[in-house]
């Protein structure tokens, strides 16, 4: 992990500001990866970091969650750690603290019932109350120091090639209590819930790409869920009682079928930004947002803008200006042959995608003044220009661009951004793990005043 001063020595300002509104151009640091093997990785076995979401601690302290990715199936994964650091070089694997890992047990719904599977843990996000946070009437947060995870747990076969059917398939949520005390970081408590059960009525699975935000004593959290006959994305509000942090409302946000892996921030308004990834044709390569202005409800959708990102994770964003951009990976097409045995995905109709699934590119968009368009793209890392073609001859991957702004033992206040890193031959050939792959944690440059998400 690079000093910091190293890391905004990484920084290069492209001429592109968030149209008038005050904070100058945005940069993002480029190091090298943060965290890359697990200290409990089997012999026999390769393991690496991958997804990343920031949060904070305490007034001094960040975190993030980090998942571990197997490499055996696609998107076989092994569980997640926490992370503390109080400063931008803090990052070390031997820090590590196991959030959730994968076990074995007998799935009921196989034929005939009763087959092994393993029970694969995907990646934790959720939310947290910093200890010594205050409210806004400057108060003290009553459930500073707690917080919240959740992880999708499927059952896969054991030859860990693939989950089993939908119609054979073991699933649920796994929810864990989590607080801190200043020394140590722990999971209080968990809990194993169906969807169904999680929030009657909701359906609620697929938890949101960022950091739940405070709302008063509350979080507010982007997940997936039941919407009319199907699934979409929108936000749940999350409160603390007997049980923990539980979900106590549910405000369906996109149409049914029609969205997933959302994200939520808040605005310098008070109004809350809502985005999500597109979850069918036509919306796929498309970056939605929507807007409400009276809190978590009634919402409009104020943006859409066609074919600008690959289909892959998109994320909203906040600078430490509290400015919103969104981050995704930016349309392209593969500027190199398919790799032998791989094909062009396809449309609906059967015609051949040249492009718009890549994940080389990844780039920031703001919003515009209004909130109402984006403007000029921000390309903040090209995988092949700052790696060289990727080792395996298919592509790189760059993913799931997941930021907060937390403060630090320097008393100030940073837009803390994660995300993946990998040759996506990785994930999808079990190609060998490459010196780049790993969990990546930067940081998003701009001037400005800062606009703190927490108040201590």
């Amino acid at each position: 992990m690079t000093s910091s001063l190293t890391r905004r020595s990484f920084a290069k300002a492209m001429g592109f500001s968030l149209a008038g509104s005050g904070p100058g151009p945005l940069s993002m640091t480029k190091g090298p990866p943060d965290v890359a093997i697990p200290p409990d990785q089997p012999t026999d076995e390769t393991w690496r970091y991958g997804l990343t979401f920031p949060f904070q601690v305490a007034s001094d302290t960040a975190a993030i969650f980090c998942n571990i990715r197997g490499q055996s199936g696609h998107d076989y994964e092994i569980g997640t750690d926490v992370f503390l650091f109080r400063d931008l070089s803090g990052l070390r694997e031997q820090d590590a603290i196991p959030i959730s890992r994968n076990h074995e047990e007998k799935n009921p719904h196989s034929d005939p019932p009763g087959r092994p599977a393993i029970m694969v843990k995907y990646p934790v996000r959720g939310g947290f109350v910093p200890k010594g946070a205050l409210l806004a009437d400057g108060s003290p947060h009553p459930h500073a120091g707690t917080g919240f995870g959740c992880s999708q747990v499927i059952a896969w076969t054991p030859d860990r090639k693939a989950v089993y059917p939908q119609d054979r398939r073991e699933d649920y949520m796994e929810v864990y209590q989590l607080a801190y005390d200043g020394g140590q970081f722990q999971v209080t408590a968990t809990a194993r819930l169906t969807f169904g059960r999680l929030l009657d009525g909701a359906g609620l699975s697929n938890p949101g790409i960022t950091t739940a935000i405070p709302d008063g004593e509350d979080l507010l959290f982007a997940m997936g869920g039941r919407i009319e006959q199907g699934r979409g994305s929108g936000l749940t509000r999350w409160r603390r009682g007997r049980e923990g942090w539980r979900p106590v409302s549910w405000a369906p946000i996109s149409g049914p079928d029609n969205a997933f892996e959302p994200s939520v921030v808040r605005d310098h308004d008070g109004s809350l930004l809502f985005c999500a990834r597109g979850g069918r044709w036509p919306d796929y390569n498309d970056i939605r947002v929507w807007q409400s202005t009276g809190g978590d409800g009634p919402w409009k959708k104020v943006v859409h803008v066609r074919g600008v990102v690959s289909t892959a994770p998109i994320a909203i964003n906040r600078s430490r200006s509290g400015d919103p951009y969104v981050a995704s990976n930016l349309y392209s097409v593969l500027e190199e042959p398919m790799v032998p045995g791989h094909r062009y995905p396809s449309d609906e109709q059967g015609n051949t995608r040249l492009g718009g699934w890549l994940r080389e590119r990844l780039a920031f968009w703001p919003l515009d003044r209004e909130r109402r368009g984006l403007e000029t793209p921000l390309l903040v890392r090209h995988c092949a220009g700052d790696f060289g073609p990727a080792p395996s001859g298919f592509t790189w991957g760059v993913d799931h661009p997941s930021a907060h702004t937390v403060r630090l033992a320097d008393g100030e206040w940073h837009d803390v951004i994660g995300m993946r890193i990998c040759d996506l031959g990785e994930v999808l050939r079990g190609e060998a793990s490459t010196p780049h792959t790993g969990a990546y944690v930067e940081e998003v440059l701009t001037g400005g005043e800062s606009r703190p998400v927490w108040r201590f």
